[in-house]
């Protein structure tokens, strides 16, 4: 007896003297799982195209551009017409010939907000600090059944998400976010899978978001990822006008 206490009262000790995770290694680590900081920061643009749940299961097709420095363009295509988003990195616009707009419209405050932590083509924790965010280390929670690193991250605009990552990957698991929705705030929950390795970059194929009191959630698949692929910074401006989608086809609109 006395000598398995003494081996569980050196255990505590070993676990004691251990130094914990600082929210630097954790960005290291986190870092290394998806490739590296040098490969990402090496790394101009992205073009990711695949399919994306727009409600009551219809899936239409899909194309993000990422360009440095914080350029995006998002493309769908549904109702017979190609609905655009994009971000210039100051300024941003939409596109919208599904809901009957011809006329492309600058984006609000709070889309705007959301654009610009998006546009980030190595995400919010590689070089965190020189990108004007801050971030906070909570402590340990399970997802998935999954250990993992709860973080706070407060982006330069002010806006706040919770990262948590793998604890034994590294990884990034899953991102909360708060979203304003009809003059109430909402927690969207979005989490990542499938990571598959393109170009020396581990990348999630798979994002599943879910908004608070939704009783479904709306899955984002990609099927190919193309590493500095070109791409004009013209396509980042405000979008050309097109013509709106047949009334009849754009009655079940994308929501």
């Amino acid at each position: 007896m006395s000598k398995t206490l003494g081996l569980v009262a050196l255990l505590c000790a070993a676990a004691a003297a251990a130094p914990a995770q600082t929210v630097d290694e954790i960005v290291a680590r986190n870092a290394a799982a998806r490739g590296g900081a040098t490969t990402w920061r090496a790394v101009q643009s992205l073009k990711c195209t695949g399919s994306m749940d727009v409600g009551k299961g219809m899936q239409v097709p899909f194309r993000l551009e990422l360009k440095r420095p914080r350029r995006m363009r998002l493309e769908f295509d549904f109702a017979g017409a190609t609905a655009v988003q994009t971000y210039d990195g100051a300024a941003g616009w939409k596109l919208t010939p599904h809901l009957g707009r011809a006329e492309a419209e600058p984006l609000s405050m709070a889309e705007l907000a959301v654009a610009a932590g998006q546009a980030e083509l190595d995400g919010p924790l590689i070089d965190y600090a020189t990108k004007g965010h801050r971030l906070e280390l909570l402590g340990h929670e399970s997802v998935d059944g999954r250990d993992s690193f709860k973080l706070e991250l407060t982006l330069k605009g002010g806006a706040v998400r919770t990262l948590y990552v793998d604890a034994e990957t590294g990884l990034e698991m899953q991102v909360e976010a708060t979203q304003t929705l009809r003059g109430e705030p909402k927690l969207l929950r979005t989490r990542f899978g499938d990571y598959k390795t393109v170009g020396g970059l581990r990348v999630p194929h798979v994002l599943e978001s879910r908004l608070e009191g939704a009783p479904y959630s709306h899955k984002l698949t990609i099927a190919s990822v193309e590493v500095n692929a070109p791409m004009a910074d013209a396509r980042f401006g405000k979008p050309s006008s097109g013509p709106a989608a047949p009334k009849a086809a754009s009655n079940g609109g994308a929501r």
